[in-house]
C-alpha cells in the first residue's frame, strides 16, 4: 500500500510540474510519446465507429508511422536513457516511474481523443483528422522547437543505442524480473471492463512492446497487449 501511495504521489507530481520546469529533452520526449499514444487511440477508436472511418484511421495511421515511427523510437529511448541515469542499477525505481509516467502520457492521450471526439459526427471527426495524420500536417516536424531536440535523440539512439538495451537487459538478468511501463495503465483499463481489484502480472516485457495479464476478484482474467503504450484486451 505504501508503495502504491509512493508511486501515485510521483504521478501526481510529474502532472502537477509545468512544462518550463522540464529540460527542453523531457518536453520533447513527452511530446512525441503522447502524439504517439494520441494518434494510435484514434486509430483503434475510429476503427470501432464505422467502416470508412475504419479505412481513413489505418491510411492516416501508416503514414504517420512511416514519417514518424523513428523519431518516437529515439523519444523511447530518451526516456529509458533518462531513466537508467537516474535510478542505475535500482530496477524497481526505474520501473515505478516508468509506470508512472507512462500513466501520464496514456491519461493525456486518453483525454485528447475524448474531447476531440465528444462533439459533431464521430465519422467525419475521424475522416478529417486521419486525413491530417495521413497527408502530414500531424507529424512530430510541425512543431519547429521540438522537431530539432527529437533529430538529436536520433542521432543518441542511432550511436548508443545498443549500449542502453544492453545495460537495461543485465539489469533484468541480475534481478530475474521483468516490469511493464503499462501495468498501471492496464489495470485501468480492465477495471473499466468489469474487473474487480485487478492483479496485474508481466508475461512479456520487451521495450514498448508488453502482454499482460490481469485476474479479477472473479478468478477471471484478461489477456492484454501493450504496443508503444495503447494497451488492447485480446479476445
Amino acid at each position: 500500500m505504501l508503495q502504491r501511495l509512493t508511486l501515485i504521489m510521483c504521478v501526481l507530481a510529474i502532472s502537477a510540474c509545468s512544462s518550463n520546469s522540464r529540460t527542453p529533452d523531457e518536453q520533447a520526449i513527452s511530446y512525441a510519446l503522447v502524439q504517439d499514444v494520441i494518434v494510435r487511440k484514434l486509430t483503434d477508436t475510429c476503427s470501432d465507429i464505422s467502416v470508412t472511418a475504419k479505412q481513413a484511421a489505418w491510411r492516416g495511421y501508416r503514414s504517420w508511422w512511416k514519417r514518424n515511427g523513428s523519431l518516437v523510437e529515439a523519444a523511447d529511448y530518451g526516456l529509458s536513457y533518462n531513466l537508467i541515469t537516474l535510478t542505475d542499477n535500482r530496477q524497481e525505481t526505474g520501473a515505478r516511474l516508468a509506470m508512472g509516467l507512462t500513466f501520464d502520457i496514456v491519461n493525456e492521450a486518453e483525454q485528447h481523443v475524448k474531447e476531440l471526439l465528444a462533439e459533431g459526427d464521430k465519422t467525419e471527426t475521424c475522416l478529417g483528422t486521419m486525413a491530417e495524420y495521413r497527408d502530414g500536417n500531424m507529424d512530430l516536424r510541425e512543431d519547429s522547437n521540438m522537431y530539432p531536440l527529437l533529430v538529436k535523440l536520433q542521432q543518441q539512439h542511432d550511436s548508443k543505442g545498443q549500449d542502453l538495451y544492453i545495460k537495461m537487459s543485465e539489469i533484468e538478468d541480475k534481478s530475474h524480473k521483468k516490469y511493464s511501463r503499462s501495468a498501471f495503465a492496464v489495470e485501468r483499463l480492465t477495471k473499466r471492463e468489469g474487473c474487480v481489484n485487478p492483479k496485474v502480472r508481466t508475461l512479456k516485457a520487451d521495450g514498448p512492446n508488453e502482454v499482460l495479464e490481469a485476474t479479477c476478484a472473479d478468478n477471471s482474467f484478461f489477456l492484454i497487449r501493450c504496443e508503444w503504450r495503447n494497451c488492447k484486451i485480446q479476445d
